[in-house]
C-alpha cells in the first residue's frame, strides 16, 4: 500500500493578506507605515510624477499621519517628472507630522532628487544611483509671455539649489571646506552648468544629497529604516 503525505503549506494570515492588498491598491499601508512612491500600472514605461501619482500620494500621506504620529518609511522610485507635481508632494512631507524615512530605488534623479530632500532621513539603495541638472524647459507663445516664463523658470532653479545647498552643506565635501549655504549654493550653480551630474550613492552621501546606502553600518536592513 502506497503511503500519501500531506505537506502543510501556510496560509496567508489576514493581515498580511491585506497590507499585501494594501500596497498593490493604494500603494500604501497604515498598519506597517509605509508608503510607494512609483508610477501607476497602467502608465507604459516610466514617465515620471504626475498630477494623479502627486494626488494619490498627499491622500495616502494624510491618511498615515491622520491615524498616528508614528514614523513612516516611503519607497521611491521615480525618474522625476513634473515640477510642480514634485513640489506638491515635497511639501506634504515637509509638513508631515511623523518622522519621515525614505529609501530611492534604481535612480533617483530630476525633480525626484528633491523629493529626496523632504524626507528626514534619506537612504540610497546600493546599486541605484543619483543625477541633477537644471532639468528640461520649453515654452512656446506671445514674446512677452515666454519671457515672463523664462523669469519664472530662473525663480523655480534658485529654490532648487536652495533645497539642496541646505541639505548639502551638512555632507562630508562640502562640511570639510566650512562652506555656508550660499557657498554650497555657489558650487552647485557652477556644477550644473556642466550639464546632468550623476552620482554613485556614496557619492550623494559625501556630497550630502543622501544620509546613507541600505547595508552600510548606519542603516545596515529595513526594520532599521522604519525606527531612524
Amino acid at each position: 500500500m502506497t503511503e500519501y503525505t500531506t505537506r502543510f503549506i501556510p496560509k496567508m494570515s489576514n493581515k498580511n493578506s491585506n497590507i499585501l492588498n494594501d500596497f498593490h491598491e493604494y500603494g500604501a499601508n497604515i498598519d506597517s507605515r509605509e508608503i510607494f512612491l512609483q508610477n501607476y500600472p497602467e502608465h507604459e514605461g516610466n514617465p515620471g510624477v504626475d498630477y494623479k501619482t502627486a494626488n494619490s500620494f498627499i491622500k495616502n500621506l494624510r491618511s498615515l499621519n491622520l491615524s498616528s504620529n508614528k514614523n513612516i518609511l516611503i519607497h521611491l522610485y521615480s525618474i522625476g517628472g513634473e515640477w510642480n507635481d514634485c513640489m506638491a508632494m515635497y511639501d506634504a512631507i515637509q509638513f508631515s507630522r511623523s518622522y519621515i524615512t525614505m529609501l530611492s530605488y534604481g535612480q533617483t534623479e530630476s525633480s525626484s532628487t528633491i523629493i529626496l530632500q523632504a524626507a528626514s532621513t534619506r537612504v540610497l539603495m546600493p546599486n541605484s544611483y543619483f543625477m541633477a541638472h537644471y532639468g528640461t524647459s520649453g515654452y512656446i507663445g506671445e514674446y512677452q509671455s515666454v519671457q515672463n516664463w523664462s523669469r519664472y523658470e530662473a525663480y523655480i532653479c534658485d529654490i532648487m539649489i536652495t533645497i539642496y545647498a541646505e541639505r548639502c552643506v551638512k555632507g562630508q565635501f562640502f562640511k570639510s571646506k566650512k562652506y555656508t549655504v550660499e557657498k554650497v549654493k555657489k558650487y552647485l550653480y557652477t556644477k550644473f552648468k556642466n550639464g546632468d551630474w550623476y552620482l554613485t550613492p556614496e557619492e550623494a552621501v559625501y556630497y550630502g544629497f543622501a544620509d546613507g546606502v541600505l547595508g552600510d553600518k548606519q542603516y545596515s536592513n529595513l526594520d532599521i529604516l522604519k525606527t531612524a
